[in-house]
């Protein structure tokens, strides 16, 4: 009779654990397809296109961002540093992704030898730091690149 009972109790317990984990997986995609249909950067904005700044430089007047954002995913960055004797005019190309929520962009270079990431907001890109988080204090305006040209896809 006690094993019965035990027996019953066992079964009970991986019902209920099944059950459990089953509705907590409906709940992950629920919450998956939410986040998905919401209005983000990457489909409510115009992002396409050329964006210009100047970033802070440690040993220079400024460094000259130029960025182009293409809708298959590549990118083009020239940046020129400013206040040097002789031009140092460098140029990357590669690809970015989007983060899940789609208001994130990691640009990498075709060497890999390089990753950014930035926020894409209402015509403008918002450089971030090492953690992907918002630049803050008296040099935070100076990380922001802004859309000088909307491209369409063609």
């Amino acid at each position: 009779m006690k094993t019965k009972i035990l027996t019953l109790a066992l079964f009970s317990l991986v019902l209920t654990g099944c059950e459990s984990k089953k509705t907590q997986n409906e709940e992950k995609n629920t919450q998956e397809t939410e986040v998905m249909s919401e209005d983000n950067s990457k489909n409510s904005l115009n992002w396409s296109g050329v964006y210009k700044g100047v970033i802070p430089c440690a040993d220079c007047e400024g460094i000259e961002e130029e960025i182009t954002l293409t809708d298959d995913g590549n990118f083009t960055k020239k940046s020129t540093y400013l206040g040097k004797e002789k031009e140092n005019i460098f140029t990357d190309t590669g690809v970015f992704t989007w983060d899940k929520t789609g208001s994130i962009i990691t640009t990498i270079t075709k060497d890999k030898s390089s990753t950014i990431s930035y926020q894409v907001g209402e015509n403008k890109l918002i450089q971030l730091d090492n953690e992907n988080k918002v630049i803050t204090g008296p040099l935070a305006e100076k990380y922001i690149l802004n859309q000088i040209e909307v491209k369409h896809a063609q």
